[in-house]
């Protein structure tokens, strides 16, 4: 019987990892500007860029639950955006 091309384990892991590396660089990218730019413009830029990857990154945690540190990691930068607290970037273990 032959595999069905999606369901190739390895290559959906791959898919996977690719997509919250590239989520978190995208929020560090946005967090690095505000820490060299801190304006209401790279505040609401930061804001939105976590808005918009953590639904993502979150349902990617509750299938693979290895990338639930970078979820609870991007709920504490928006957290820090949203009440003006310092910002650290997200590392990506």
């Amino acid at each position: 019987m032959n595999t069905i091309k999606d369901q190739v384990m390895p290559k959906n892991k791959l898919l996977v990892k690719n997509i919250v590396e590239h989520a978190v660089e995208q929020a560090n990218f946005t967090i690095k500007n505000l820490g060299k730019r801190s304006t209401v413009a790279m505040l609401m830029e930061c804001e939105n860029c976590l808005t918009d990857f953590m639904p993502v990154v979150k349902l990617i945690a509750d299938d693979y639950i290895e990338y639930a540190p970078i979820y609870d990691q991007m709920c504490a930068a928006i957290d820090a955006v949203q009440v003006g607290k310092d910002l650290v970037e997200i590392e990506f273990a």
